[in-house]
């Protein structure tokens, strides 16, 4: 019955106990739903969205022993947006995560396909909200000019992750990118390092990504680090992260954003949690700058289920556009609108 997996994959959809007990198969997901209102200047809106907390996702994950400290692993995830129903990532099967390869407690671990990256990783430890929509990572550290959206996930691609050892871990990973057989070549191909140290309450990590050709653009690159650190006291846990994009454009000039967000929960009650987060970015070389300010607060219903709330305001300066959920500011000749929002929403996990 362990080695019937397509047949289990299959049967999992409906039986997932029995599933997940015969064969190691695990199904498992994210419902993450929110109402906000967002206002920019004279444009407005409300409306019902995905993912305040985490993106909703439902997905597979695998683990199979071949041998003392050997296994088999894999993970197929889609990622949903719950308000329409459809998929997200551009309409992929599975877009968030798509993965196989072999995991060892001596060497650690070799896996090939859709993979996130490292600096993907390191960004979301290092923040309060996470790539919360309503957070300064979210908002202004993948918004910039540069940057235009943090690298999570890289196709075609190999990952290597060290074993820990006195509480270093290594990671690398290597993108084919788009696989082309006409120029440019290096179409979208992504290498990238991270290292990372958790040791009690203390956790570090830094990466460092390379991505070429975007769009098969010949030479237009991106350049992409991070530097994150998270510590946790009894009665509350704090935040920090700095990243750097660097964007070249033939023709144009280089774009380079540079930022930092600092942040910190306090758990309240036992069953709630208060967040607070400030982050700033400019766009190097030019006096546009975007800052913001979050707030906000969960409470455990149970292990599975949150309820949540946020608010959000951001300052654009100059020519900075920083918006919120997509929602356009107002611009005229002179100035940028400055977005602020509300939220409230549950998340529930299975």
């Amino acid at each position: 019955m362990k080695r019937m997996g397509t047949l289990l994959v299959v049967a999992g959809a409906t039986m997932p106990g029995i599933a997940a007990a015969q064969s190691g198969v695990t199904i498992y997901g994210v419902a993450d739903l929110y109402t906000e209102y967002v206002r920019s200047g004279a444009v407005h809106v409300a409306r019902v969205e995905d993912g305040g907390l985490y993106q909703s996702r439902w997905g597979l994950r695998g683990k199979e022993e071949l041998a003392p400290g050997l296994s088999t692993v894999f993970t197929l995830e889609t990622g949903l947006a719950l308000d329409s129903g459809t998929a997200q990532q551009g309409g992929r099967l599975f877009g968030r995560q798509a993965w196989v390869g072999l995991s060892s407690n001596d060497w650690g671990a070799l896996t090939f396909g859709r993979k996130n990256t490292p600096i993907y990783y390191i960004e979301g430890q290092a923040s309060a909200f996470g790539f919360s929509p309503y957070g300064p990572l979210g908002r202004l550290q993948n918004g910039g000019p540069a940057g235009s959206s943090l690298t999570a996930r890289a196709d075609n691609s190999i990952r290597y992750e060290s074993p820990e050892l006195a509480g270093l871990q290594g990671s690398a990973i290597y993108s084919f990118g788009a696989e082309r057989t006409s120029a440019p070549r290096d179409a979208d191909r992504l290498a990238g390092l991270a290292l990372t140290y958790a040791r009690g309450p203390l956790w570090l990590g830094l990466a460092y990504e390379r991505t070429y050709s975007i769009n098969a653009v010949t030479d237009a690159d991106r350049d992409e680090r991070a530097i994150g650190a998270a510590y946790e006291f009894p009665w509350a846990k704090l935040f920090a992260n700095v990243r750097q994009a660097t964007r070249w454009v033939p023709g144009q000039a280089t774009l380079k954003d540079r930022g930092f967000h600092v942040g910190t929960t306090i758990p309240v009650g036992g069953a709630g949690l208060v967040l607070v987060a400030y982050g700033m970015q400019q766009s190097v070389g030019t006096p546009n700058r975007g800052q913001q300010l979050s707030i906000g607060y969960q409470y455990s219903m149970s292990k599975r289920t949150t309820l949540y709330a946020n608010a959000s305001k951001i300052w654009n300066t100059n020519g900075a556009n920083y918006t919120f959920s997509n929602i356009p500011n107002e611009v005229t000749a002179s100035s940028v609108s400055d977005p602020r929002g509300v939220m409230i929403g549950m998340r529930h996990l299975f």
